[in-house]
């Protein structure tokens, strides 16, 4: 759906609803006034539309510009997003926009947990490999080593096995669903991806609104 103007007030008549006291009923409108350009323009609002700490009435915006209604700072990103947010929604919830938002934000995050974790994994498996095989092949040149190679091999093991379990354990506090926070095990990233629900909670993680 393409929107050439979004209203922003409390009433439900508006494109976006913000449900904060301060904010007038029919606060502000911005306009696309072409390919990345947008002019909000404040709509006789009780305390005011600020860009950048400036009262306006009409100014041009950005999305890295600062937008406050009243005093509630809005993110101007999130705000112009809704211009090309595909969705058959007339009004939204701002709150539940922001929320939305953050969720699909974290969930896409969680592709660089997995691979960091696989990459991770390999390495420590990888050196581990190496330097046992050139360990066992320097002290097999040395008579009666075999006790002294027993207790090396030992002690690497155990090393490895040490650092594997605290790489399984921080995996295990940030593969999580940005929702329920519940592990989501070692499901590749492309597989949740793929069919973008919680199996436990049942969130959507990559819907728009």
């Amino acid at each position: 759906m393409s929107r050439e103007v979004i209203k922003l007030g409390r009433s439900s008549e508006n494109t976006l609803v913000v449900s904060y006291p301060k904010i007038s009923s029919k606060h502000c409108q911005i306009r696309k006034v072409g390919e990345g350009e947008f002019i909000v323009e404040d709509l006789g609002s009780t305390n005011g539309t600020f860009v950048n700490g400036r009262r306006i009435k009409q100014t041009k915006i950005k999305p890295d510009d600062e937008l406050k209604l009243a005093d509630m700072v809005m993110d101007a990103k999130l705000v112009l997003s809704l211009f090309d947010l595909k969705s058959d929604a007339e009004k939204i919830d701002y709150a539940g926009l922001a929320k939305q938002t953050a969720i699909k934000a974290d969930f896409l995050n969680l592709k660089k947990v997995y691979e960091k974790y696989v990459s991770d994994k390999k390495m420590l498996m990888m050196g581990s490999s190496l330097t046992s095989t050139g360990l066992r092949a320097g002290l097999s040149m040395i008579p009666y080593v075999g006790t002294a190679l027993g207790i090396v091999a030992t002690g690497m093991t155990g090393t490895v096995q040490a650092k594997m379990y605290e790489l399984d354990e921080k995996f295990k506090m940030e593969y999580i669903c940005p929702v329920c926070f519940r592990f989501l095990g070692n499901e590749p990233f492309d597989n949740l991806n793929k069919r973008g629900t919680c199996i436990y909670c049942k969130s959507n993680w990559k819907k728009d609104f």
